[in-house]
């Protein structure tokens, strides 16, 4: 009898050390993932041809830069899935911009801190290696936002601005984001970087939600319509 008790105790001893080591959690692997910083591609695009010619006579801006046929930029974030498809896929960008503030009677022009966004939102993503989100910034929206120094405009398209890119899967944040200056001291403006982590929603800025347009709201749509996939619309 004393030894089916010792045998007892001993049994539940090991049971109970046994089960106080914690189970190996296996983790799933993520279905998506943004490509690298320096894969990010930020450049000026013009209307196609094909889609310029013909149609009614376009304004004519005092600025003929800022007609909707002057350059736009693009912005592409790479971005990879591994399932089969995946049902919803959304992308905000963030892009650092300055817009001039009219100089009162006998001051100087100003300018204020802006933060550039929008959303591209795509559905029925099939697997890839190799994909785009992209956005778009109008020609008027370029010369609006670049500030007040000569030449400004060319800041977005030479990577002098800072950008950020964030997705999200049905809705839920995916691992990780992508920041133009994230592994730098701090960008051109001297925003962002690692002294400047915040500069996205800096309390400084001022938000300006939807200058930033999905590629359905510009003249590259339906001619680019291979490049991304199905964008899906509000």
């Amino acid at each position: 009898m004393k030894l089916i008790k010792v045998a007892w105790v001993g049994l539940l001893i090991f049971t109970l050390n046994f089960s106080a080591f914690p189970e190996d959690k296996k983790t799933e692997p993520k279905n998506v993932e943004l490509g690298k910083v320096q894969d990010l591609i930020v450049e000026f695009g013009t209307v196609p041809d094909s889609v310029g010619s013909g149609g009614k006579v376009g304004a004519s801006p005092v600025d003929a830069k800022a007609a909707q046929d002057g350059r736009w930029v693009r912005i592409e974030a790479p971005f990879s899935t591994k399932n089969k498809f995946t049902p919803e896929l959304k992308f905000k960008f963030y892009v650092e911009g300055y817009e001039v503030v009219p100089a009162p009677e006998g001051g100087k022009t100003s300018e204020k801190y802006v933060i550039l966004t929008g959303e591209a939102v795509y559905r029925d993503v099939p697997a890839g290696k190799k994909q785009y989100a992209a956005v778009f910034l109008s020609p008027a929206a370029v010369l609006r936002y670049a500030g007040k120094d000569p030449g400004a405009d060319q800041d977005f398209a030479s990577l002098k601005r800072n950008i950020r890119v964030e997705a999200f899967e049905a809705g839920s944040p995916v691992d990780g984001f992508l920041d133009l200056y994230s592994e730098k001291e701090q960008g051109p403006t001297r925003r962002g970087g690692t002294k400047d982590p915040d500069w996205y929603k800096s309390s400084e800025a001022q938000e300006i939600p939807g200058a930033l347009l999905p590629i359905y709201d510009t003249p590259f749509w339906p001619k680019d319509y291979k490049r991304y996939p199905q964008p899906k619309k509000p």
